[in-house]
């Protein structure tokens, strides 16, 4: 990629996530978990049976900004207002992470072919409640819902 393409890609990616709403950012955050543990899972695929023709360097690197998006996430969390569903969200959050690091450490995909059908119900449960609370903001402005202030 040309660096000028690539420049335009960073600037379009950085005002993207400066005018997302707090909620949005959630779900932009599992989009990037999910992006790179399927790409850290590809080249596991890609690469054979053999560390010699598996693209090590590609795997780690897309398995870490994978971890690294879940660490966002657990990192947002609220528990004083979350209570028992952020301490849950955090068991879970963290055990993708784990297995996200035991699948680049063994360099296997049974791991992240685990946890990706979890992790992509989770990024539409978290965008079907952003458009809920959306719609609920829409009709009683001001208000607090789930915790979130508008």
């Amino acid at each position: 990629m040309k660096s000028s393409s690539r420049d335009a890609q960073y600037k379009y990616l950085e005002t993207s996530i400066l005018s997302s709403s707090r909620e949005e950012l959630i779900v932009k955050c599992m989009d990037i978990a999910i992006l790179f543990a399927k790409k850290g899972l590809d080249k596991i695929r890609s690469g054979g049976d053999s560390y010699a023709t598996m693209d090590i360097h590609g795997i780690s690197d897309s398995l870490q900004r994978s971890q690294q998006a879940l660490t966002v996430l657990m990192g947002s969390l609220n528990f004083e207002i979350g209570g028992e569903v952020a301490r849950n969200l955090f068991r879970l959050y963290e055990w993708w992470h784990h297995e996200l690091v035991m699948a680049n450490m063994e360099k296997q995909g049974d791991r992240i072919e685990t946890i990706l059908p979890h992790m992509v119900t989770m990024r539409e449960t978290w965008a079907e409640a952003v458009r809920k609370f959306r719609a609920e903001r829409r009709q009683q402005p001001g208000s607090m819902v789930a915790g979130l202030s508008a």
